[in-house]
């Protein structure tokens, strides 16, 4: 379950780079105030499926660190072109749903 609780924190990553002016992927920019809503709130959810493992301050740490790798990796990823950095995105997404279910299988 732990590869799962990946998803939500990439996607908040995601949407925070896809909040600011200088992004590639969009045409525009998401607006700041929705940008910033939907990262909270998924990285709120990424804490509560890493609680379903873990305490909630193990809990806590482990997403915080995922975030901040992912805040890394997003960044390092728009560096390239548009199709590649939607790739990754949803190459991370399937992975941690493929461990995620071999391990919930196992």
């Amino acid at each position: 379950m732990s590869f799962i609780a990946i998803i939500p924190l990439w996607l908040a990553a995601l949407s925070l780079y896809l909040g600011s002016q200088q992004q590639v992927i969009i045409t525009r920019a998401l607006p700041k105030p929705l940008a910033g809503f939907s990262a909270i709130s998924l990285f709120l959810l990424g804490i509560v499926a890493f609680s379903l493992n873990y305490p909630w301050v193990s809990s806590m740490l482990a997403a915080l660190v995922v975030f901040m790798l992912s805040l890394f990796t997003v960044t390092i990823s728009s560096g390239y072109s548009k199709e590649r950095t939607l790739s990754i995105t949803g190459g991370v997404c399937l992975v941690s749903l493929i461990f995620g279910g071999a391990s919930y299988v196992a």
